[in-house]
């Protein structure tokens, strides 16, 4: 009734050709040589597609006086030319503004833990809270199940 023998395909699985692992490899082999040939290709300037490289800008050795921050000190930073040396003075103001900096964190983490502090004592009062109300009526509840009249 069936045209093919009860596990026909173990049966002739062996007369179908080279495997599938060995087309994998012919194809993983085929793309490899593609990928490469298009990067050397790409490379040599053969591509329709060429974009002349981005020359790097040489930077100047110009002492002018220019505040980094400055609208010419920022065009200054654009166009490659090399920023001034700190002096002492603004290594000074950096520093003081590093430990005013500091001294605010540290503040502003003290009344960030004080507020934790304060919120978890206001919660854990308001448990004991709950837990004596709760007790008071397990108690009342106790109280009133005793009182009951047995009917038996």
């Amino acid at each position: 009734m069936y045209p093919y023998a009860p596990g026909h395909f173990w049966y002739r699985r062996w007369n179908h050709g080279p495997s599938r692992i060995l087309w994998f490899t012919f194809g993983a082999i085929a793309a490899s040589l593609w990928a490469r040939h298009r990067e050397r290709v790409h490379w040599h300037g053969h591509s329709h597609c060429f974009r002349p490289p981005v020359q790097q800008p040489v930077l100047s050795t110009q002492t002018e006086s220019v505040d980094p921050w400055s609208a010419r000190g920022v065009s200054r930073a654009v166009n490659g030319i090399a920023p001034e040396p700190m002096t002492n003075d603004d290594k000074k103001r950096l520093a003081e503004i590093g430990v005013s900096a500091g001294d605010k964190l540290v503040e502003l983490s003290e009344a960030t833990l004080d507020i934790v502090l304060t919120t978890v004592e206001i919660l854990k009062a308001k448990l004991a809270e709950h837990r004596a109300e709760r007790e008071k009526q397990r108690e009342e509840e106790r109280d009133r199940k005793e009182d009951l009249p047995r009917l038996v």
